[in-house]
């Protein structure tokens, strides 16, 4: 039986929203200590922007949302002492609205982290992932667009638009995205997934076959894998190899 697109796009998206997290919650090692730390530092320390904004990233990463956005609207009201960065402030808020599923609230909150850093590659590329599932596919590319050329070290942005593109039904293009993404972080195994899904699509199931194969020997997680053995058995069912 044919592994659907709704089916094997599972993958695709968990890779969205990693890419997501990687381009928000970039922490200092300062960042990793417990939340109990940070609220004791904040408790020491009211009135300073920094012990509540570290407060408020320690309880995001806990999943502790609305806590986490409460500590980043103290931050917002106290003196600025030069401590954290305004783009970084609404760069948090806006990943806590995307986590609770508040896409537009988090675009409004990225968008005003963009007038303090107009090129911030982070939060061009998180809008534009915000955007993709508000279906506004041309907001999304355009600002994925920005991101990739604003740092052309980052591979987000290209794994973003190949997410954009196949969503628009060009899988060729989407497949070159991937691609470049992999160029750029190819120890990253959800990658090859992505180019498989996009060649398929495309109707190239000779190269989907390699990069489906390669997906499995490089990824471990269960949660996959099953997944994974189906698509590569239907691939060479379909080519008719043993």
């Amino acid at each position: 039986m044919r592994t659907t697109l709704r089916t094997v796009a599972i993958i695709l998206l968990i890779l969205a929203t990693a890419t997501l997290a990687w381009g928000t919650f970039g922490r200092n090692r300062v960042y990793e200590n417990s939340v109990s730390v940070w609220e004791s530092m904040v408790k020491s320390s009211p009135n300073k922007r920094r012990p509540h904004q570290n407060y408020g990233q320690a309880l995001s990463t806990a999943g502790k949302l609305n806590e986490a956005l409460n500590e980043f609207n103290i931050v917002l009201k106290l003196d600025d002492d030069g401590s954290v960065p305004m783009r970084d402030i609404y760069r948090e808020i806006g990943v806590v609205y995307f986590r609770l599923g508040l896409y537009d609230e988090s675009v409004v909150a990225w968008q005003k982290g963009l007038v303090h850093a107009p090129f911030d590659s982070g939060l061009l590329n998180n809008l534009a992932i915000a955007f993709m599932k508000l279906k506004r596919l041309e907001e999304a590319a355009s600002h994925a667009e920005t991101a990739a050329r604003s740092n052309e070290y980052m591979p987000e942005p290209l794994n973003t638009l190949g997410e954009i593109y196949l969503m628009k039904g060009d899988p060729k293009r989407a497949a070159q995205y991937f691609k470049k993404y992999l160029y750029l972080r190819p120890e990253d195994s959800r990658g090859y997934w992505n180019v498989s899904l996009a060649l398929r699509e495309a109707g190239d199931l000779e190269g989907a076959l390699q990069y489906a194969t390669q997906f499995l020997a490089r990824e471990q997680d269960p949660r996959y894998r099953p997944t994974a053995v189906q698509l590569v058995q239907e691939l060479r069912s379909r080519l008719k190899k043993p």
